[in-house]
Protein backbone atom coordinates (compact mmCIF):
# COMPACT_ATOMS: atom_id res chain seq x y z
CA UNK A 1 0.00 0.00 0.00
CA UNK A 2 1.76 3.09 -0.94
CA UNK A 3 0.57 6.73 0.93
CA UNK A 4 1.87 8.15 3.54
CA UNK A 5 1.17 10.28 6.52
CA UNK A 6 0.32 13.69 6.69
CA UNK A 7 0.69 14.02 10.39
CA UNK A 8 3.44 12.87 12.62
CA UNK A 9 1.15 12.37 15.84
CA UNK A 10 2.26 9.72 18.83
CA UNK A 11 0.53 7.42 20.65
CA UNK A 12 0.70 8.08 24.21
CA UNK A 13 -0.84 5.42 26.46
CA UNK A 14 -2.94 7.79 28.81
CA UNK A 15 -4.41 9.63 26.62
CA UNK A 16 -5.65 6.67 24.62
CA UNK A 17 -9.01 4.89 24.12
CA UNK A 18 -9.33 1.98 21.53
CA UNK A 19 -12.10 1.54 19.69
CA UNK A 20 -13.35 -2.00 18.17
CA UNK A 21 -15.17 -1.23 15.57
CA UNK A 22 -18.47 -3.74 14.11
CA UNK A 23 -16.51 -6.59 14.80
CA UNK A 24 -19.44 -9.02 14.63
CA UNK A 25 -19.85 -12.24 12.78
CA UNK A 26 -22.64 -10.23 10.50
CA UNK A 27 -20.04 -7.63 9.17
CA UNK A 28 -16.80 -10.45 9.31
CA UNK A 29 -18.88 -12.92 7.03
CA UNK A 30 -18.00 -10.73 4.20
CA UNK A 31 -14.25 -11.26 4.59
CA UNK A 32 -12.21 -14.02 2.98
CA UNK A 33 -11.63 -16.47 5.71
CA UNK A 34 -7.70 -16.42 5.57
CA UNK A 35 -8.38 -11.96 6.37
CA UNK A 36 -10.94 -12.81 8.83
CA UNK A 37 -8.61 -14.30 11.05
CA UNK A 38 -5.33 -12.20 10.73
CA UNK A 39 -7.56 -9.49 11.95
CA UNK A 40 -8.99 -10.99 14.47
CA UNK A 41 -5.68 -11.72 15.70
CA UNK A 42 -4.31 -8.63 15.30
CA UNK A 43 -7.40 -7.05 17.32
CA UNK A 44 -6.71 -9.47 19.80
CA UNK A 45 -3.33 -8.87 20.45
CA UNK A 46 -3.90 -5.04 20.73
CA UNK A 47 -7.21 -5.00 22.84
CA UNK A 48 -5.54 -7.34 25.55
CA UNK A 49 -2.62 -4.50 25.39
CA UNK A 50 -4.61 -1.64 26.21
CA UNK A 51 -6.52 -3.73 29.23
CA UNK A 52 -2.31 -4.37 30.22
CA UNK A 53 -2.34 -0.29 30.54
CA UNK A 54 -5.44 0.62 31.70
CA UNK A 55 -6.68 1.88 28.25
CA UNK A 56 -10.54 1.97 28.07
CA UNK A 57 -12.40 -0.21 25.15
CA UNK A 58 -15.13 0.53 23.34
CA UNK A 59 -16.70 -1.60 20.57
CA UNK A 60 -19.62 -0.49 18.64
CA UNK A 61 -23.30 -2.24 17.37
CA UNK A 62 -25.45 -1.17 15.59
CA UNK A 63 -29.09 -0.80 16.98
CA UNK A 64 -31.64 -3.20 16.34
CA UNK A 65 -34.09 -0.91 14.23
CA UNK A 66 -37.29 -1.51 12.57
CA UNK A 67 -37.55 -0.05 8.81
CA UNK A 68 -38.46 3.04 9.91
CA UNK A 69 -35.50 3.64 12.60
CA UNK A 70 -33.16 2.11 9.61
CA UNK A 71 -33.20 5.16 7.62
CA UNK A 72 -31.29 5.34 4.49
CA UNK A 73 -28.98 2.53 5.78
CA UNK A 74 -31.96 0.20 5.02
CA UNK A 75 -31.73 1.61 1.31
CA UNK A 76 -28.10 0.58 1.11
CA UNK A 77 -27.67 -1.87 3.44
CA UNK A 78 -30.80 -3.99 3.96
CA UNK A 79 -32.07 -4.64 7.85
CA UNK A 80 -28.63 -5.00 9.15
CA UNK A 81 -27.47 -7.23 12.13
CA UNK A 82 -30.44 -9.25 14.34
CA UNK A 83 -30.41 -8.96 18.03
CA UNK A 84 -28.65 -12.64 17.88
CA UNK A 85 -25.97 -11.43 15.93
CA UNK A 86 -24.58 -8.55 18.02
CA UNK A 87 -22.09 -10.15 20.41
CA UNK A 88 -18.48 -9.51 19.66
CA UNK A 89 -16.96 -12.60 17.56
CA UNK A 90 -16.10 -15.21 20.33
CA UNK A 91 -12.33 -15.71 18.70
CA UNK A 92 -11.63 -12.28 20.18
CA UNK A 93 -11.92 -14.17 23.80
CA UNK A 94 -13.40 -10.42 25.55
CA UNK A 95 -15.88 -11.77 26.93
CA UNK A 96 -16.39 -11.39 30.55
CA UNK A 97 -13.92 -8.47 30.01
CA UNK A 98 -14.36 -4.67 30.94
CA UNK A 99 -15.65 -3.75 27.09
CA UNK A 100 -17.94 -0.84 26.83
CA UNK A 101 -20.71 -1.23 24.61
CA UNK A 102 -21.61 1.87 22.10
CA UNK A 103 -24.87 1.99 20.48
CA UNK A 104 -24.67 3.56 16.93
CA UNK A 105 -27.34 4.28 14.24
CA UNK A 106 -25.12 5.04 11.48
CA UNK A 107 -21.70 4.47 9.87
CA UNK A 108 -19.78 6.49 12.79
CA UNK A 109 -19.13 5.05 16.19
CA UNK A 110 -19.58 8.72 17.27
CA UNK A 111 -23.31 8.67 15.85
CA UNK A 112 -26.11 8.93 18.25
CA UNK A 113 -24.95 7.79 21.39
CA UNK A 114 -22.57 9.63 24.15
CA UNK A 115 -19.30 8.83 23.25
CA UNK A 116 -17.50 11.70 22.83
CA UNK A 117 -18.96 12.49 26.46
CA UNK A 118 -17.69 9.46 27.48
CA UNK A 119 -14.04 10.16 26.18
CA UNK A 120 -13.91 13.55 27.40
CA UNK A 121 -14.81 12.21 30.95
CA UNK A 122 -12.32 9.65 30.84
CA UNK A 123 -9.59 12.61 29.64
CA UNK A 124 -9.22 10.49 26.49
CA UNK A 125 -8.40 12.21 23.01
CA UNK A 126 -6.64 9.66 21.20
CA UNK A 127 -8.25 6.63 20.11
CA UNK A 128 -7.11 3.50 18.52
CA UNK A 129 -9.66 2.10 15.33
CA UNK A 130 -9.57 -1.18 14.76
CA UNK A 131 -12.26 -3.55 13.23
CA UNK A 132 -14.41 -2.99 9.90
CA UNK A 133 -14.92 -1.59 7.20
CA UNK A 134 -12.00 0.49 6.87
CA UNK A 135 -13.14 2.32 4.27
CA UNK A 136 -16.81 2.94 5.61
CA UNK A 137 -17.46 3.14 9.50
CA UNK A 138 -13.77 2.89 10.23
CA UNK A 139 -13.27 5.85 7.88
CA UNK A 140 -16.69 8.14 8.92
CA UNK A 141 -15.47 7.47 12.70
CA UNK A 142 -11.96 8.88 12.36
CA UNK A 143 -13.22 11.88 10.33
CA UNK A 144 -15.81 12.32 13.40
CA UNK A 145 -12.77 11.92 15.79
CA UNK A 146 -10.76 14.35 13.53
CA UNK A 147 -13.74 17.02 13.98
CA UNK A 148 -13.56 16.70 18.00
CA UNK A 149 -10.08 17.81 17.88
CA UNK A 150 -9.20 13.73 18.75
CA UNK A 151 -6.03 12.28 17.62
CA UNK A 152 -7.26 9.71 15.31
CA UNK A 153 -4.19 6.21 14.62
CA UNK A 154 -6.42 3.90 12.21
CA UNK A 155 -4.56 0.25 12.41
CA UNK A 156 -3.80 -0.83 8.71
CA UNK A 157 -3.43 -4.21 9.47
CA UNK A 158 -6.33 -4.69 12.62
CA UNK A 159 -8.72 -3.06 9.71
CA UNK A 160 -10.13 -4.64 7.05
CA UNK A 161 -12.70 -4.29 4.08
CA UNK A 162 -14.86 -6.23 1.55
CA UNK A 163 -12.56 -5.56 -1.04
CA UNK A 164 -8.94 -5.11 -0.42
CA UNK A 165 -8.59 -1.55 -3.08
CA UNK A 166 -11.12 -0.32 -0.49
CA UNK A 167 -9.27 -1.04 2.50
CA UNK A 168 -6.19 0.72 0.67
CA UNK A 169 -8.55 3.31 -0.38
CA UNK A 170 -9.51 4.01 3.01
CA UNK A 171 -6.36 3.95 4.47
CA UNK A 172 -5.16 6.45 1.83
CA UNK A 173 -7.47 9.19 2.60
CA UNK A 174 -7.37 8.63 6.12
CA UNK A 175 -3.87 9.23 6.26
CA UNK A 176 -4.40 11.85 4.04
CA UNK A 177 -7.50 13.72 5.69
CA UNK A 178 -8.06 13.05 8.99
CA UNK A 179 -5.52 10.52 10.88
CA UNK A 180 -2.06 8.41 11.19
CA UNK A 181 -2.33 5.04 9.45
CA UNK A 182 -0.19 2.88 11.99
CA UNK A 183 0.15 -1.27 12.31
CA UNK A 184 -0.17 -3.87 14.60
CA UNK A 185 3.52 -3.66 15.90
CA UNK A 186 3.54 0.29 16.13
CA UNK A 187 0.74 0.22 18.81
CA UNK A 188 2.15 -2.70 20.34
CA UNK A 189 5.46 -0.70 21.10
CA UNK A 190 3.91 2.12 22.22
CA UNK A 191 1.79 0.77 24.60
CA UNK A 192 4.89 -1.04 26.26
CA UNK A 193 5.25 0.14 29.67
CA UNK A 194 7.72 2.09 30.35
CA UNK A 195 11.02 1.03 32.16
CA UNK A 196 11.41 2.13 35.73
CA UNK A 197 14.05 4.84 36.48
CA UNK A 198 17.11 3.33 38.99
CA UNK A 199 17.39 5.57 41.69
CA UNK A 200 20.62 6.13 43.12
CA UNK A 201 21.60 5.34 46.57
CA UNK A 202 22.67 8.62 48.38
CA UNK A 203 25.44 6.99 50.45
CA UNK A 204 27.23 5.89 46.75
CA UNK A 205 27.68 9.28 45.81
CA UNK A 206 30.91 10.60 46.74
CA UNK A 207 30.60 14.90 47.49
CA UNK A 208 34.09 14.82 48.74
Amino acid sequence: MMFSNKVTWEIEADRCALLIHDMQSHYLGALPEACRRQLVANVRAIGLACLGRAIPIFTSQVAVQDARERGLMLDMWGRGPTAASQALDPELGFDGLPVRVLTKRSYSAFYGNDFEVLLRRLGRDQILIAGVYTSIGCHCSAVDAFMRDMRAFLISDATADMEPADHAKGLETAARLCARVVDTEAVSRALVPAAPRRSIRSDAIDVC
